[in-house]
C-alpha cells in the first residue's frame, strides 16, 4: 500500500501518524473515499504548534 505523506503548509514539517492535524478546504462535493489523497490535493495542512502560533 503506498503511504501518503502529510505536510504542514506553513512549517513544511511531515505530519506523523496520529498528530492532531488542523485543515482549512472546501466541503467535498462528492463523497471522500481516500482522505489523505483528498486532503493533500484540496486543502491547506496545519500541524498544531503552527495552528496555535496563528491564533
Amino acid at each position: 500500500m503506498l503511504k501518503r505523506k502529510l505536510y504542514c503548509s506553513n512549517c513544511n514539517r511531515e505530519v506523523q501518524d496520529g498528530e492532531e492535524i488542523y485543515a482549512k478546504m472546501k466541503a467535498p462535493k462528492h463523497s471522500v473515499v481516500e482522505i489523505k489523497a483528498y486532503l493533500k490535493k484540496e486543502s491547506e495542512i496545519f500541524c498544531a504548534d503552527c495552528f496555535d502560533k496563528g491564533k
